[in-house]
């Protein structure tokens, strides 16, 4: 594993002149993206057994298809993230909250 691909991401937030709040996100975004990988497979096979529509008289419109769907579009949103090198993703100061993320 290269360092390069160690990404972690970081929410500051300070609310009128108080100090910032720090939130790194727990766990290394790489890892993520291998929870993410494995939760596709077992999409992958419930799809399978699963109807490809909803049901009617569900109250949920979801299938299993369309979580699949979900899934993967998170996993490019992650790839597209953790591909550069460190950056702010957000910046955002007002006149009395202060918001900041930052992908290390």
């Amino acid at each position: 594993m290269s360092i390069k691909g160690f990404r972690l991401l970081c929410i500051q937030l300070q609310i009128e002149g108080k100090k910032f709040l720090r939130i790194p996100f727990p766990v290394p975004l790489f890892i993520f993206q291998e929870l993410l990988d494995c939760f596709l497979d077992l999409l992958t096979i419930a799809c399978f057994f699963a109807p490809k529509v909803p049901d009617l008289d569900s109250s949920s419109r979801i299938t299993i298809s369309s979580a699949k769907v979900l899934v993967t579009m998170v996993m490019k949103l992650l790839d597209s993230l953790t591909g550069d090198d460190p950056y702010d993703l957000v910046d955002v100061t007002t006149n009395k909250v202060k918001v900041l993320i930052q992908v290390r």
